[in-house]
């Protein structure tokens, strides 16, 4: 079966990053302890007095998610007199007067693409969340939505689905935009901001943070017996961009025996090729690369003429995937440097398998 999100399902999920447990501990009066891993706590000062008061960002914010429609206060017809009938905006401006520190946020399902398939069950959502907010907190929440989306930009979030079944999903919030200018309502001074978001789903799939990659240019750590690293590791990490691996078969063609016929093929050796493509960050260990491409074939170093090189570069790489860790000893088979006027340093290495016999 696959994946069903309705609208209320992504407001769930919305209001959860936004609010935390914030509905269900006011709700319990305080019994069930607040956890909103995605707030903070701000320092609130009396314009008046200079008193301060430390307040939660998302309490602060006082944000009220819904979809469809939200009536705060239902009035039956019959419990007034027969001139006396609410209409749709009177029973509005009532229900505003109740609450006048709350604001509202509309969320809504724009959009979805599906992947055409009965077995591969994924799918993009884009939505809109419109908010109805006090004018002297625009400020306070502009910066809340651009905390969430640093905060969920190429993170994957496990989500359970209607079935029980826990999917992989990327949530990249946009940037918030103002869709009106502000007047005065029962709110008081008050503003109509929104922001686009969207959320992109597979259900039982890998994702980049399962596979963790480490690089080593000066050795590889020492072992104990029992596969422990003794001492400080060696291996370093870098934000790869991109990184393939390629198992390379070479095979021989031969005739099979019972069908002379046919031909099949019989590997004779294995090779493995990787190449990793990254910005030129200022880490450890990405000068390292920087170093070593520079003076590959530099004639002088620091003024210097430089001395015979060995041309045979070690690189040590440590995959950890599934519960395991792979070491490989490859030799560096080409590096790339793109240097583009107006934009950022892209670099490339290519490594193969170590040949030289110790």
């Amino acid at each position: 079966m696959r994946t069903v999100f309705t609208a209320e399902d992504v407001k769930n999920i919305i209001e959860t990053i936004f609010n935390g447990n914030l509905r269900q501990f006011l709700i319990s009066k305080g019994n069930v302890p607040y956890n909103n891993p995605n707030s903070e706590k701000i320092l609130l000062i009396d314009e008046d007095d200079g008193t301060q008061q430390e307040k939660d960002l998302a309490e602060y914010l006082n944000i009220k998610f819904y979809n469809w429609k939200e009536r705060l206060v239902e009035k039956r017809d019959d419990d007034l007199g027969k001139d006396q009938k609410f209409s749709v905006f009177e029973d509005w401006v009532q229900s505003l007067n109740i609450s006048m520190n709350e604001a509202y946020a509309l969320v809504e399902k724009i959009d979805e693409e599906v992947t055409a398939s009965q077995d591969i069950d994924s799918s993009t959502i884009i939505g809109k969340i419109t908010f109805l907010i006090q004018a002297d907190k625009i400020k306070n929440l502009d910066y809340y939505v651009s905390k969430i989306r640093n905060a969920f930009l190429g993170v994957p979030q496990d989500i359970q689905n209607s079935f029980g079944d826990v999917i992989k999903a990327y949530i990249m919030m946009g940037a918030l935009t103002y869709d009106q200018e502000p007047f005065v309502s029962q709110l008081g001074e008050t503003l109509i901001v929104s922001a686009n978001f969207r959320l992109s789903y597979l259900a039982n799939a890998l994702t980049w943070t399962d596979t963790e990659i480490e690089i080593s240019l000066n050795g590889d750590d020492t072992y104990d017996e029992n596969g422990n690293i003794i001492g400080e590791s060696k291996y370093l990490k870098m934000p790869i961009t991109k990184a393939s691996f390629q198992n390379i078969f070479t095979s021989n063609a031969l005739p099979t025996s019972a069908r002379p016929d046919l031909t099949g093929f019989v590997a004779s050796s294995l090779s493995m090729a990787k190449t990793f493509t990254f910005f030129d960050f200022n880490k450890e260990l990405t000068m390292q690369f920087n170093d070593l491409f520079w003076s590959c074939s530099a004639y002088r170093v620091n003024g210097v003429v430089a001395a015979v090189k060995d041309v045979n570069i070690p690189v040590f790489i440590r995959i950890k995937s599934n519960g395991k860790s792979y070491v490989y000893k490859d030799v560096i088979d080409n590096m790339q440097k793109s240097l583009t006027n107006n934009d950022f340093n892209i670099s490339s290495i290519t490594t193969k398998g170590w040949g030289k016999i110790e």
